[in-house]
């Protein structure tokens, strides 16, 4: 990869699509019929190079590979968990997503959400959180979610997971970082 900067990030992104890699290396896209079937007991957390290779990633797996480019490039990096709390036993969406600061501004860097894809810059992490924070209510409010759940969304800072964990290991582990919401 020959990327200089962030936008440069973005625009080679375009080439990775929404999906996941399984334990026994089998791809699912968006679109598969039964993308769905099995989902937790089957994936796995990519790999940089898995992506490299497959063109696939869901935000879990785009956060690790955004990660590793802004690291490698001396960025200030910071990335967060979006989620109802596990203790109501839901179905509802969940989402991991990169910052990174320059030049004084943090930067929310979004790829897997594509309705939100872009590079959406703020004067401080506490206004880009806030912002995160109601968005992902206007996301859940489509999920027909009731006022006790909205009281407990909670999102988690959390530091770079191992690579090819278990969605059920990934959970765990990002629900061990700082809950700064």
């Amino acid at each position: 990869m020959n990327i200089d900067n962030p936008k440069e990030l973005l625009k080679y992104m375009e080439s990775i699509n929404y999906g996941y890699l399984t334990k026994s290396g089998k791809i699912y896209r968006e679109n598969d019929s039964n993308f769905n079937d099995d989902w937790f007991n089957n994936y796995i957390l990519s790999s940089s190079s898995d992506i490299e290779k497959n063109k696939i990633g869901n935000c879990w797996d785009q956060v690790e590979f955004e990660r590793e480019w802004f690291s490698k490039n001396n960025y200030e990096v910071k990335t967060f968990f979006e989620i109802v709390d596990l203790s109501y036993n839901n179905n509802y969406p969940t989402h991991s997503f990169l910052c990174y600061k320059e030049n004084d501004k943090w930067n929310w860097f979004e790829h897997a959400d594509y309705l939100n894809r872009g590079i959406h810059e703020f004067s401080s992490l506490e206004e880009l959180l806030k912002y995160q924070y109601l968005k992902y209510i206007d996301t859940l409010k489509k999920y027909n979610i009731n006022d006790l759940e909205l009281n407990e969304i909670k999102i988690y800072e959390f530091i770079k997971p191992n690579k090819h964990i278990t969605a059920k290991e990934y959970l765990e582990f990002v629900q061990k970082g700082e809950e700064v919401i």
